[in-house]
């Protein structure tokens, strides 16, 4: 069996500046250690999205007009048996964030997804429990970063993470 791929468009949640710089630094790190891929830091609103790419960019911008700027607060590091959440920063679901995620939902007509977990990848990949004990004590509060989401990223996440491309970005529209 092959690595996993995804499929579809994605609706992402991305760092600028010095966040962008922080969380970056960790991924390709960590990428290089561990032979893993590398992608840009982000958190995803929803994934698996279908369509024509012109209409998923549409109903993108009005998800995004529909948004007000609200801060992402990375908690803690952690890490699953699952390729994409082999390591990652745990983000705190504010109501801002779950009620962003409902309405992306909502737009694609999709229910919210109930068990929605907000987090920021750091490794795509598989590790043993105690490599990812020792990642997560290393890395710890080394990724305690916050940043204000303002856009909404569009990522074609098609086939496999090297292919995967923005294409198309939104400012929220709420002040």
């Amino acid at each position: 069996m092959g690595t996993p791929r995804a499929k579809g468009f994605s609706l992402w949640l991305m760092p600028e500046g010095a966040p962008r710089e922080r969380l970056a630094g960790w991924i390709d790190r960590l990428a290089d250690r561990h032979g893993g891929e590398r992608f840009p830091p982000h958190v995803t609103l929803l994934a698996g999205v279908a369509g024509a790419r012109r209409d998923v960019l549409a109903r993108a911008a009005a998800v995004a007009a529909r948004l007000e700027a609200f801060l992402v607060r990375l908690d803690g590091v952690d890490g699953r048996d699952e390729h994409f959440r082999c390591v990652f920063a745990r983000v705190t679901p504010s109501g801002q964030l779950i009620a962003a995620h409902e309405t992306a939902a909502r737009a694609f007509e999709r229910g919210p997804e109930p068990e929605y977990f907000p987090h920021l990848s750091l490794l795509y990949g598989s590790l043993s429990p105690g490599q990812k004990r020792i990642l997560a004590r290393e890395i710890g509060g080394g990724v305690g970063v916050r940043f204000r989401a303002r856009r909404l990223h569009v990522w074609s996440t098609e086939g496999p993470v090297a292919e995967w491309d923005e294409v198309g970005a939104f400012d929220f529209g709420l002040r």
